[in-house]
């Protein structure tokens, strides 16, 4: 078996797809709350930019990057919460899924499926946390490394799924928690 082969498994593919279909409905979601509530402004911060291109001075130059940086931070923050909300709700509502991960068959479980409903309920939340933090901490670095660890594994396991014990399988593979 080629290395290609070995490292683009059927299951990795379709958890990175899971992944994109979820981060599209995120987006939806970023769409219809900024609508609804203003949060999440990021047509703001790109306005703003604009503006600042057209009319700043090279002395307050400064002054206004941190503005826009700061106008950036909390949209992104706003946007994590989001997403943090989507994540943890779709998979306790959805036993283990995401709408993504419904898609493609595949559910989050407990690495050794013994564990109870509460414990299932905290991990979830644990792993959305990391996912968040780490996001929110390190921008784009935290993803890039989880797709490296989900390819660097024989289980395919991202770095927030080993931190949180659990694992990432294919539905007709594992037993339902109820």
């Amino acid at each position: 078996m080629d290395i290609k082969k070995k490292l683009f498994t059927q299951f990795r593919l379709k958890r990175m797809a899971a992944f994109v279909i979820d981060a599209l409905i995120v987006s939806i979601l970023l769409s219809i709350v900024y609508r609804l509530t203003g949060f999440a402004n990021f047509p703001g911060v790109l306005t703003r930019m604009i503006e600042i291109q057209k009319t700043v001075r090279e002395a307050s130059s400064q002054d206004a990057t941190v503005e826009v940086m700061a106008l950036f931070n909390e949209a992104f923050l706003q946007s994590l919460l989001i997403w943090f909300c989507y994540d943890v709700l779709t998979t306790l509502l959805l036993r283990g899924s995401t709408i993504g991960k419904i898609i493609f068959r595949l559910k989050l479980t407990h690495i050794n499926n013994k564990k109870g409903k509460l414990a299932y309920v905290l991990l979830v939340i644990v792993r959305s946390f990391l996912k968040f933090l780490s996001m929110f901490l390190f921008q784009g670095i935290p993803f890039l490394i989880s797709v490296i660890s989900i390819f660097a594994n024989p289980k395919s396991l991202a770095a927030h799924d080993r931190l949180a014990r659990l694992v990432v399988v294919n539905k007709n593979n594992v037993k339902t928690l109820e």
